[in-house]
C-alpha cells in the first residue's frame, strides 16, 4: 500500500506489466486511444489521466486506478487495443472515467490492500506447510514438525477462506458501482453501442477478459470485466 500512496494507480498498471503511452505516439492503435481518452476527458470533466497499455495481455480488459482523479491512471490490454473499434473502445473508456468521476477507485484501492493481506496469510500457511514438511522428512523431531503443520494448515485455510468472503464483498460492493459506472458511459459517449458491442465480443472471444498477469486476483475488482 506504500508503493500505491507514493506512485497512484500508475504503480497499480506498471505492477501488472503496464507500459506508459506516451501522447505523440504514431502507433495507430495507440494514437486511437489516446484520442479517446482525451475525448472522454473532455466529456466527464476529468483531467487526462496517465494511460498504460499490457503489452502482454490478451484478454479483452481495462481498469482505472488511483486515490483521486490527481493521481488516476487508466490501462487496457493489448487485446482491448486490437479488437475493438473505436465505439466499443470509447465506451471502455467511458466506463473507467466515470469510475475516476465517481470516487470508486478509492474503494477499490482499499480492497486490494485488503485482499492482498488475507492472500499473504494463505501464503504463508503454504510456505509452513512445506518447511514442516521438508523437516520432517530430515529429522526426527515429531513434535515440532507436527506443531508446524498444525499451524500451516491453519493458516492455509483461512487464507483460502478469507479470499472467498473477500471475492464475496468486491461482487456485493461493485454490482452497483458497475451499473453507474455502464450509465455514465451512455452518457459520456452519447450511443449504447459501443459498451454493449464490447460485452458481446468478451463473451464470444477466446481469450475472454482474462489477465495472465500474477497479481491479477488482487485487482479482478477493479476491472472492466471478470
Amino acid at each position: 500500500m506504500a508503493a500505491l500512496k507514493s506512485g497512484g494507480g500508475a504503480s497499480v498498471a506498471r505492477s501488472l506489466g503496464g507500459r506508459l503511452l506516451q501522447p505523440d505516439t504514431r502507433d495507430m492503435d495507440e494514437r486511437k486511444l489516446m484520442n479517446v481518452v482525451e475525448e472522454m476527458s473532455i466529456a466527464s470533466g476529468v483531467p487526462v489521466p496517465p494511460v498504460y497499455m499490457l503489452p502482454e495481455e490478451q484478454g479483452i480488459n481495462a481498469f482505472a486506478a488511483g486515490f483521486s482523479p490527481d493521481d488516476a491512471a487508466i490501462a487496457v490490454t493489448r487485446g482491448t487495443l486490437e479488437l475493438l473499434d473505436r465505439d466499443e473502445l470509447q465506451g471502455v473508456v467511458a466506463h473507467e472515467f466515470s469510475h475516476v468521476l465517481n470516487g470508486d477507485m478509492r474503494l477499490n484501492i482499499r480492497m486490494m490492500g485488503v485482499l492482498f493481506g488475507i492472500m499473504i496469510v494463505g501464503l504463508v500457511g503454504r510456505m509452513m506447510l512445506r518447511g514442516g514438511y521438508r523437516t520432517g522428512r530430515s529429522s526426527r523431531r515429531g513434535r515440532g514438525t507436527s506443531g508446524l503443520l498444525a499451524v500451516g494448515v491453519g493458516l492455509t485455510v483461512l487464507g483460502a477462506i478469507g479470499v472467498f468472503l473477500a471475492r464475496l464483498i468486491k461482487a456485493a460492493a461493485s454490482r452497483q458501482r458497475e451499473y453507474l459506472a455502464d450509465a455514465s458511459a451512455v452518457q459520456f459517449t452519447r450511443q449504447t453501442q459501443g459498451i454493449a458491442g464490447a460485452l458481446k465480443k468478451i463473451g464470444g472471444y477466446r481469450e475472454h477478459s482474462f489477465l495472465q498477469a500474477a497479481d491479477a486476483e488482487e485487482v479482478s475488482h477493479m476491472l472492466f470485466a471478470l
